[in-house]
């Protein structure tokens, strides 16, 4: 059972790596094991949208279940000899490598909707990180892509309040607004606790 539409994201963290690059889709694929890397015939494959707002862990929740049915169908296909074994294009095949922790910094440079991918694809580990809102490494849990003009360098907190902080991104149109965090030593809170505590100078 592979969380991934072979022969895209073989590898370790192919859910993970959908998110990550901004895929509007993936799937499960029931394989044949082979002596190369997630390169086995298909025997079923069968694939799902990914979620706006979803994050890597509610995605493979999602993906355990489905993948749970197929492997029962392809059982009962394989003991009553109708199975159907359909070689990968190995042309075709990406790379879903193992995460690291020096995947988390937050390059501010890059898009809102990239950013906010990074959050949700290294959900829960390594999980994204910034020092760019008190110059503290934070780690970043929740946020949305709000529709806002800048002309602020990336990095740059431009708004801090009750909805939210809303840092510059690496485009004029969009922001990202931070809605869940974790200062260092302390835990997960919404924007707005921390802010009653902690005032941020936009």
């Amino acid at each position: 059972v592979h969380s991934s539409l072979l022969p895209k994201y073989r590898g370790a963290a192919p859910i993970n790596w959908a998110i990550l690059n901004g895929e509007a889709e993936t799937g499960v694929t029931i394989m044949h094991m082979a002596s190369e890397l997630d390169a086995g015939d298909v025997i079923l494959q069968q694939s799902t949208p990914i979620h706006p707002e979803e994050t890597a862990e509610m995605l493979y929740g999602r993906l355990a279940e489905l993948g749970g049915k197929m492997i029962l169908e392809a059982v009962a296909q394989i003991e009553a000899g109708t199975a159907i074994y359909t070689p990968q294009d190995h042309t075709q095949a990406t790379q879903a490598p193992m995460l690291s922790k020096a995947m988390s910094p937050v390059d501010w440079t890059r898009s809102a909707q990239e950013v906010f991918n990074q959050i949700r694809g290294l959900y829960p580990w390594p999980g994204a990180s910034t020092t760019a809102i008190t110059g503290e490494p934070m780690k970043l849990w929740g946020a949305q892509v709000v529709e806002k003009h800048t002309d602020a360098t990336p990095g740059t907190v431009i708004a801090a309040g009750k909805q939210g902080i809303d840092v510059a991104c690496g485009e004029f149109n969009h922001v990202l607004r931070i809605l869940e965090l974790q200062p260092p030593g302390k835990k997960r809170m919404t924007a707005a606790a921390y802010l009653a505590g902690n005032p941020i100078q936009v």
